[in-house]
């Protein structure tokens, strides 16, 4: 999906396969008519199927014959069960099944040996019985479904991104402390009355989205009143230009506000969810957001023909990462070579804004660098507010140290991104020495166990500071073109 300048909707690395999109077309049935009259020579040759919106309420027998087969989408249909022949498709990777009428996990999954992503999201399903998955997924799409409990979830020891939000969750069962490689956790818009406590249990959890239930709207209540002063945009007031990104959320445009007569970017919300939230609980929160220089601000809001945001512009601004991908999972890709200054100058203002929003009890919910931009002048502001929420102080230690494990990783893609200097051996040196001072930090952040050990962003900008004042290199970013 395009994100241009970083200003997109929901980023997760995987296309969304809703009703509202553009329905399949002659790709598509080209592929179900080769399926459907078939040539055993070109089953075997194919290694992606997809047979979205196709109206299939049955599996195509051919299909079983694609042994070759890494990736399948069978999106949009009105399936309900799978065949056990399925299971000859030993080499399938990914399983896209959303938005079909499945009610239980279908059993033979368990049976695909290689199988590491599912998405199941938009069906009927009411309980996750995680048995009848295979053990080796790492992720797994839930979001959407109507379901209340989850059984052996604790087996799935490789799971590394669990999206539940959009169910009827009320607690998570305490065998999740056995998915050690967990690293993602979606549960917003579920029904948990009290905040789960025990999604700090899994050692690598560093993600996590919980907006949208009773245990967090409490929060944005009691601070609602600071959304007072938020400007009240009249949409017929803007007048807009170019696209900047989209996403299954909306998008995002460049507008003139006439009245002020400032260029800003605007994101309009089509949908009403989102795998880390809801579009009204992103809406709310850019109201009550504490202003402060690295975060991208908010400079009004409007709520008809739609819900949108009215946000600061930065001119020529780019994304540092790029979203995860199927092979990354977790972990961002590279838009271009960072110097080793810009990583420092990346790391200290994500830093900031983190310790900001912590200080007034928010959590940001998905600290990574697709969701940090910069410009060529060295300004750095987080944005991306879809995963955010409130939390209550004594819970601090840990949400607080979640939050540092996931800037862990961002400071371990920043160091993977970077790019030393070799022509100057100066320069080269204190490069070396400003990226030993961030894999320190790194590796302090991302350490597995109990979150509420971890140091607080507080000690972290200590801790970068240092780092900045003992080491001056020129400061470049080296941004794309836009």
């Amino acid at each position: 999906m395009e994100a241009r300048r970083g200003y997109h909707m929901e980023i997760v690395g995987v296309k969304h396969h809703d009703k509202k999109q553009r329905k399949g077309g002659d790709e598509q049935r080209q592929q179900l008519n080769i399926l459907l009259s078939p040539k055993q020579a070109s089953l075997t040759q194919l290694t992606s199927v997809d047979i979205r919106f196709q109206n299939l309420s049955e599996v195509p027998k051919s299909l079983c014959e694609c042994i070759n087969l890494t990736k399948l989408d069978m999106g949009n249909n009105r399936l309900n069960k799978l065949p056990k022949d399925l299971a000859k498709l030993e080499n399938l990777k990914i399983l896209f099944l959303t938005l079909n009428e499945f009610e239980v996990i279908p059993p033979i999954l368990k049976s695909m040996k290689r199988l590491t992503m599912l998405s199941l999201k938009k069906n009927k399903i009411i309980k996750a019985e995680c048995e009848n998955l295979p053990v080796q997924i790492e992720w797994l799409i839930m979001t959407e479904n109507k379901i209340s409990d989850i059984t052996n979830i604790g087996r799935l020891t490789s799971l590394r991104k669990c999206m539940f939000s959009h169910n009827r969750l009320s607690e998570i069962p305490n065998e999740i402390k056995h998915c050690k490689k967990l690293e993602m956790l979606r549960l917003a818009d579920n029904q948990f009355e009290n905040f789960p406590k025990n999604v700090f249990l899994p050692p690598r959890i560093s993600w996590l989205a919980i907006s949208g239930n009773p245990c967090t709207k409490q929060f944005v209540a009691a601070d609602k009143k600071q959304a007072s002063t938020m400007v009240n945009v009249d949409y017929g007031d803007l007048e807009f230009a170019e696209n900047l990104g989209s996403g299954s959320g909306g998008n995002v445009r460049v507008a003139t506000w006439r009245s002020k007569k400032q260029r800003v970017a605007v994101k309009e919300y089509k949908e009403t969810s989102f795998s880390d939230g809801t579009a009204k609980d992103e809406w709310t929160i850019n109201q009550i957001l504490p202003s402060q220089a690295h975060i991208l601000s908010s400079l009004g809001t409007f709520s008809k023909p739609h819900l949108g945001l009215v946000l600061e512009l930065m001119e020529g601004a780019g994304p540092v990462g790029g979203p995860p991908s199927f092979e990354t999972c977790t972990r961002d890709n590279m838009v271009s070579p960072l110097t080793p200054t810009c990583a420092l100058k990346v790391a200290m203002a994500v830093c900031d804004a983190c310790r900001h929003l912590h200080k007034h009890g928010i959590a940001h919910g998905d600290i990574y660098l697709h969701n940090t931009l910069a410009d060529r002048k060295g300004n750095v502001k987080l944005t991306d507010f879809g995963a955010a929420y409130f939390y209550p102080e004594e819970l601090r230690p840990w949400i607080e140290g979640l939050e540092v494990r996931s800037f862990g990783f961002l400071l371990d893609d920043l160091i993977r991104f970077t790019k030393t200097p070799d022509s100057n051996p100066d320069l080269a040196k204190k490069a070396a020495m400003t990226l030993n001072s961030l894999k320190a930090l790194a590796r302090q952040c991302m350490e597995d166990g109990d979150p509420a050990e971890h140091p607080s962003f507080e000690a972290l900008a200590k801790s970068l500071t240092v780092v900045g004042l003992n080491i001056t290199l020129p400061i470049l970013f080296p941004l794309p073109e836009q």
